[in-house]
């Protein structure tokens, strides 16, 4: 049996970057839920993005999570997350909303 996840994504900071692709560093905290809606694990994780694409640091990812499986899954909802919000994201402080 496949174990499912939910994931809750809040941005908390955004900063430039210092290179010729105009990039920025998103800092999101996240918490992982299993389908029982027991907490799993929560953390920062950094995830830069500019006009080509969006780009997790798995770094941050393999240093707090063991599972293989659900490194690649909040791998892959961390972009998705950010992705609909790249224009709106402005460098500076975001206020936590839950």
């Amino acid at each position: 049996m496949k174990e499912e996840y939910h994931f809750r994504f809040q941005v908390r900071n955004v900063e430039e970057s210092s290179d010729e692709y105009q990039s920025r560093v998103v800092t999101t905290f996240a918490r992982i839920y299993n389908d029982k809606k027991d907490l799993v694990h929560e953390g920062l994780f950094r995830v830069r993005f500019n006009s080509i694409g969006i780009y997790p640091f798995p770094a941050d990812v393999a240093r707090q999570i063991s599972s293989k499986n659900l490194q690649r899954l909040l791998l892959m909802e961390l972009k998705r997350y950010i992705k609909p919000q790249r224009k709106y994201l402005t460098p500076g402080e975001y206020k936590p909303v839950w």
